[in-house]
């Protein structure tokens, strides 16, 4: 089997309670990852990332702790109820993100309290187990011959699994590579690295950001492991399936592929979409290295395309589209840039938007679009490398250089 379990329980270390006779079993046929509080859990997700499995308590009494150290200050004494104690154990599913089998082991039964709200999120891979008279140390073995036999069928439903793992190794191996490499040639690599961007001028956050990923993505595309295992994803046999409901997952693949959604305090990019106003949209071209230049300077002006809601149907009313409108979704048409399953304009993400580059281009002063993204706050924005695909096209558009045709003779000469 492949993947770490995560063991999340206060009594993995307590003598004689199943919860550590549990622990200590899947031990012996698993690489298991122990913790006895949330927020070691918490961590755990952040740095390792992908597990094969999460175990999970849904009570912690070490949160009585809690009471006694509030009383010693003179807090008075501070009861913390089952129920904020259970919200702990909910809150931490709903704020942390894995791809995983989870198994909540919890005293009570939680199931109509919390049961739908977790389906929402992780649908079919979450398994809620109670502790009642049968959770016994006699009776372990049967709780984790249900544990392996749901990671093997989990694993075969979805053998996708195993790519995002190896991919997680990978990247951890990579990362932790770079680091060292970094850090032996000179130890105070990011503060250098900052600067050098600081003085050309650019968001030196953004920079040590985008540069380390493209560092990061040169080892990845030599690591052998994750190499293979992609080549045998891609060799996977799938049954040909034209579904709406298959339109519609595709659709909402290449929708988070294409697309990012943007946190309310993101800076401003180069490929962020902005409502300049009600059902127009300009997507920002202005190059990283002068964004924080034009975004600081009040008098300059950011580059955007633009497109309105209905662009894609506008574009298709004429005759010369219309007739080849396939070459659209292709990019053929010079001119014209499509972009698919936007979720700006649809909920179901069957709506795209095409911008032309003869009419679409716009300068927006840098105070007055900054006032308005104020009003009407970005949500999202265009992802790499679709966003470089965007500004190549159109400076070659742009670029374009009209030259005389060679004289039919000369042809024929070459040719024959």
């Amino acid at each position: 089997m492949e993947g770490v379990v995560l063991f999340a329980d206060d009594h993995i270390y307590s003598e004689n309670r199943p919860e550590r006779a549990l622990f200590e079993s899947l031990r012996s046929d698993l690489p298991v990852l122990g913790v006895q509080s949330l927020e070691l859990a918490s961590k755990a997700v952040q740095s390792i990332g992908t597990f094969s499995a999460v175990v999970l308590d849904w009570q912690y009494s070490q949160d009585d702790s809690f009471e006694d150290i509030a009383e010693e200050l003179g807090a008075g004494k501070i009861s913390i109820t089952t129920a904020q104690k259970e919200d702990a154990a909910y809150d931490f599913l709903l704020t942390n993100n894995f791809y995983s089998l989870i198994y909540i082991f919890s005293e009570k039964d939680i199931e109509e309290t919390y049961g739908q709200a977790l389906r929402e999120k992780f649908g079919n891979r979450i398994i809620i187990e109670k502790k009642d008279e049968n959770f016994t140390t006699d009776r372990v073995s049967e709780f984790k011959k249900k544990i392996l036999q749901g990671i093997d069928e989990w694993k075969e439903s979805n053998k996708n699994l195993s790519l995002p793992l190896k991919w997680t190794v990978a990247i951890n191996e990579s990362i932790q590579q770079i680091f060292k490499e970094l850090s032996e040639a000179e130890k105070d690599w990011i503060l250098e690295i900052y600067k050098s961007a600081q003085g050309d001028g650019v968001d030196p956050e953004l920079f040590v950001i985008e540069l380390l990923q493209l560092i990061l993505s040169e080892s990845l595309v030599q690591n052998a492991g994750l190499i293979e295992a992609l080549k045998n994803e891609g060799d996977r046999q799938i049954e040909t399936n034209d579904s709406d409901d298959k339109k519609k997952s595709l659709s909402k693949l290449f929708s988070r592929l294409h697309y990012s959604e943007l946190k309310p305090d993101a800076p401003l990019m180069t490929g962020d979409i902005c409502e300049i106003e009600d059902n127009v949209f300009g997507i920002i071209i202005t190059p990283e290295c002068d964004i924080k230049k034009v975004k600081t300077n009040k008098e300059l002006s950011f580059d955007l395309l633009k497109f309105s809601h209905n662009s894609l149907e506008e574009i298709l009313k004429l005759d010369h589209v219309r007739k080849n409108k396939k070459s659209i979704f292709f990019q053929v048409m010079q001119s014209l840039h499509f972009f698919p399953s936007l979720p700006l304009l649809s909920d179901d993400l069957n709506k795209g938007c095409v911008i032309d580059f003869t009419t679409d281009s716009i300068k927006i002063n840098s105070k007055t679009l900054q006032e308005r993204i104020k009003i009407r706050p970005r949500k999202f924005k265009v992802n790499s490398p679709f966003i470089q695909q965007l500004r190549q096209r159109y400076i070659s558009h742009l670029g374009r250089v009209g030259t005389p045709a060679v004289h039919t003779l000369v042809r024929d000469w070459n040719i024959n």
